[in-house]
């Protein structure tokens, strides 16, 4: 049986319709690049509007764009169904407030250890992303996130798969990197690029990332050295302002050319649709793969609970409507012969009592809108108190951890979001892991993010991306004062 897939991108959507399994077969595709520059749910309903139109689309299977979505992979005991479940909700957990997780597995030792890929995303997002479909009519069947096709496209590879290599997989503005060693996944990372394809500072942001990855491997000690870069989505002409700097660190590079040897419509590479693919891929019918809606227990209570109410009360329903109908009727009748009603209805629409009416909902209206004002205030106040702190004060205190040899380069900072963005130098090599530990020891930050390592006129550079903690003693006396 057919399946359709969908993947939601910054820059497109892509279409497939095929036969999932170990190798699909693919009988059509269509990419549908995205038009203005609306809001990109907007931008994704215009696109799927239109492939709706032209395609007679049945039970979907979903792909989220990578930056709304999560995904990690752990290695963890071999163990039942419900704990890799806990395992894959408790690791997206930290990125999300009311997160829906699932998880499949890459890789597992019978009797040892699993490696899980978890994906999550916020239940509000999925359930945005699912009612637009419902809005256009197209049902989806199951949503995965982009990493579990990544993933299963490269297991299936074993010339790729069985390297030491780091794996590199483009979209519009985003790059997500993944390193793999003898079969086993080992890191993986996603960086927003903010330079223009092809340019010199495009091709300094990629070898900043790779330097971060080995920065990465080298603290594993491990004696097997990284070979080879791969890399697809982009093209070589863009690409190549990045070889030198790869080359520099040692490592060969090469587009990947996979062979997956899944039937293609046409003249189809299979490398510009390996997300379709990723996500087709299924080594047999009980194999656990991700399904974000069918985690999503209250969306699917809520679609349980409405079908039952139409199927079963449909009867009891029109029974109602005539009786309600013949109740009608009634009331009618009894109004009509009603004097004491009429003598009141002549009252209200005398002029004076008309009058006297606008006035006083012209009272109540401004009434309203000066609460409403006094409320839009007192929030402000609100959201200025909780947010996160960023002075000289904490300057200063993030400065005392890498002592007086380190560099700080502020480069944004966001005060709604609490999310600090700095680079921190030093003429001699520092050591990651210690510094973000010191870093998240001063209790100023939520999370500490490394996004790159590089090596640039005898200065190693860090590249951090931090969130900072909100004002808590604000929060704190805000909640004692409303209890």
């Amino acid at each position: 049986m057919s399946q359709t897939v969908i993947v939601l991108k910054e820059d497109c959507v892509l279409a497939a319709v095929g036969k999932e399994g170990k190798k699909p077969m693919i009988s059509r595709v269509k990419k549908i690049p995205l038009q203005g520059q609306d809001d990109a749910f907007e931008r994704w309903h215009q696109a799927l509007l239109w492939l709706k139109r032209e395609w007679n689309i049945d039970q979907v299977r979903l792909v989220l764009p990578a930056g709304m979505c999560s995904a990690r992979v752990l290695t963890v005991p071999s163990g039942s169904g419900k704990q890799f479940s806990r395992l894959a909700k408790r690791e997206v957990a930290e990125r999300f407030r009311n997160e829906i997780a699932d998880y499949t597995v890459i890789y597992e030792e019978k009797k040892a250890q699993a490696d899980l890929c978890a994906g999550g995303v916020e239940q509000e997002t999925l359930e945005r992303f699912v009612e637009m479909c419902q809005k256009l009519e197209i049902s989806v069947k199951s949503v995965t996130v982009p990493m579990e096709g990544y993933l299963r496209v490269l297991r299936q590879m074993d010339s790729y798969w069985k390297q030491t290599a780091i794996f590199l997989f483009f979209e519009e503005g985003s790059m997500t990197s993944l390193l793999c060693q003898n079969g086993r996944y080992l890191y993986s990372s996603r960086s927003r690029l903010f330079s223009e394809a092809g340019t010199l500072d495009f091709g300094t942001e990629i070898v900043r990332s790779i330097s971060g990855i080995l920065q990465f491997y080298s603290g594993t000690k491990r004696e097997q050295p990284i070979t080879n870069v791969y890399y697809a989505g982009c093209p070589e002409s863009d690409f190549e302002v990045s070889n030198e700097g790869i080359e520099a660190l040692k490592l060969h590079v090469f587009p990947m050319e996979p062979d997956l040897q899944s039937a293609m419509p046409g003249r189809e590479a299979d490398v510009d649709w390996l997300d379709c693919i990723g996500a087709l891929m299924r080594r047999n019918k009980k194999e656990k793969r991700i399904d974000l809606l069918s985690a999503n227990e209250a969306w699917n209570k809520k679609e349980g609970k409405s079908q039952g109410i139409v199927k079963h009360l449909l009867w009891p329903a029109l029974m109602l409507a005539l009786c309600l109908l013949a109740a009608g009727v009634v009331g009618v009748m009894n109004l009509l012969v009603s004097r004491s009603m009429h003598e009141k209805e002549r009252w209200l629409e005398s002029s004076d009592i008309q009058e006297k009416y606008a006035y006083v909902q012209a009272l109540d209206a401004e009434l309203l809108r000066l609460r409403g004002a006094l409320t839009s205030v007192e929030q402000m106040e609100q959201n200025l108190m909780t947010y996160p702190e960023f002075s000289s004060r904490v300057l200063q205190q993030i400065q005392a951890v890498g002592g007086g040899q380190m560099r700080l380069l502020v480069t944004d900072f966001d005060a709604a979001s609490g999310v600090l963005i700095f680079d921190a130098s030093n003429r001699e090599i520092i050591d990651v892991p210690s510094y973000i530990l010191q870093l998240q020891e001063t209790g100023l930050f939520e999370a500490v993010n490394y996004t790159g390592y590089a090596l640039e006129e005898e200065w190693y550079t860090l590249s951090l991306s931090c969130v900072m903690k909100g004002n808590h003693a604000a929060q704190t006396e805000m909640l004692g004062g409303t209890q």
